[in-house]
């Protein structure tokens, strides 16, 4: 087998201080200043090839341990995926602790399916069958996780926090930051929080040669299950395709290691998407909207956008998984919690967005966190989708596309409210 490890994860060091810039070839330039990041997605992983195929068709089951060495998770990616009817195929971690099944043509109904993430660098592909008859798979390639998901650290070394005030360009674009000491808190610390946090999911999903993580969110729509998340994490069907969503990804308890049962859903229909630069009068907006199959609102429930603009000094709730680790949020600006998040500017044009669309505030993030509601502390209502950070010279501020502008752009497939 021929496995080519590559590294993932970058640092960026500007005037002293770090944060993750993970996907550089998502950097905008048209025009624009080279030294400005465009936001990027918080790459995890990388695809890399691994050989291995059942026979055609198969006769009786099978079973492979598939190692790719130094993983801090593995996806195996199946095509030409087709058992007969009642077989089926397992993909386990060694323990017996994950284990996922799958069946007839996959999830998409179409023969190719990316395997949820099996933590750890094996994982036990075996092919449950009784008689054979069916085609069987073949595996040309497997995703190798360079990021530990279940403590959000890059393996070549933990992202440095980055510090303010920032000292000059480049600002308006860089993926997330953390504003001197962290404010942040394990979801399980407020239990007040439970249905806003509910529908919140860690995505992870392939593009081109990588694994992304970021955040998305169960919004109120015409669809069942409508997730959205950032254009900037997922554009197109085929990202989708590839996407495992999890819920319920989080501690029991504040401060606590035991993790809460939690459930993934794979792929989605993309219904509508809307580019993180502005073109002309269009685009700016940086949000996707994608249907999930199986029915997750019925568990996990959904929050409800509104229209009603924010104010400056509105307290707010940033739900998220930084780094792809367990579900946090941003509460407090402050480690010592004398802080309340809050909204600081509204109707702002940051880093190419649509004019007047974004709002800004001061709270914690990392990569990862893209994708993640911005939840107005009096209304329980979502202000804003989470996409930039550094939006501003000597700010340390996150900016959010505010709902009223995406509602405007989604028209019917949302169900947006005035309060």
């Amino acid at each position: 087998m021929n496995r080519n490890l590559l590294v993932a994860g970058s640092l960026l060091a500007i005037a002293g201080c770090a944060a993750n810039v993970d996907d550089p070839g998502a950097a905008w330039t048209d025009g624009a200043d080279e030294t400005e990041a465009a936001p990027g997605r918080l790459r995890a992983g990388d695809v890399i090839p691994y050989e291995a195929e059942t026979p055609h068709p198969y006769v009786g089951g099978w079973k492979q341990a598939i190692t790719s060495p130094g993983a801090a998770f593995v996806r195996v990616h199946f095509t030409d995926f087709s058992l007969a009817k009642g077989d089926h195929v397992t993909v386990s971690s060694p323990d017996g602790s994950q284990s996922f099944r799958y069946e007839d043509r996959g999830p998409n109904d179409d023969g190719e399916l990316w395997a949820f993430a099996i933590d750890g660098e094996t994982a036990v592909v075996e092919l449950h069958s009784s008689a054979g008859g069916g085609h069987g798979f073949s595996i040309a390639d497997i995703g190798h996780g360079t990021v530990a998901l279940d403590q959000g650290m890059v393996s070549s070394g933990e992202a440095t926090p980055r510090s303010v005030p920032l000292a000059g360009p480049p600002h308006g674009g860089t993926p997330e930051v953390v504003c001197a000491t962290d404010g942040r808190e394990d979801i399980a610390c407020h239990p007040e929080l439970d249905a806003q946090q509910k529908p919140v999911a860690r995505l992870l999903f392939t593009s081109g040669g990588g694994m992304f993580v970021c955040t998305g969110w169960l919004i109120a729509g015409t669809r069942d299950s409508t997730l959205i998340t950032n254009n900037h994490c997922i554009s197109t069907q085929s990202e989708a395709d590839t996407l495992e969503t999890l819920f319920g990804y989080q501690s029991t308890t504040c401060g606590g290691s035991t993790m809460a049962g939690s459930a993934s859903f794979a792929g989605g229909t993309v219904l509508k998407t809307n580019g993180r630069n502005r073109s002309g009068s269009a685009g700016g907006l940086d949000y996707t909207l994608i249907a999930l199959p199986g029915s997750p609102e019925a568990t996990w429930g959904e929050l409800t956008p509104t229209t009603r603009a924010p104010r400056a000094g509105d307290p707010i709730n940033f739900i998220q998984h930084p780094g792809g680790s367990p579900k946090k949020v941003g509460y407090w600006k402050d480690r010592a919690h004398t802080l309340r998040c809050q909204i600081d500017a509204i109707d702002q044009t940051y880093y190419r967005t649509a004019v007047g669309s974004q709002t800004g505030y001061s709270c914690d993030s990392e990569g990862g966190s893209s994708g993640s509601p911005i939840v107005h502390g009096g209304t329980g209502k979502v202000v804003a989708l989470h996409h930039l950070a550094d939006v501003g010279l000597f700010t340390c501020r996150n900016g959010g596309t505010e709902m009223s502008a995406i509602c405007a752009d989604a028209g019917g497939l949302l169900s947006c409210v005035r309060d």
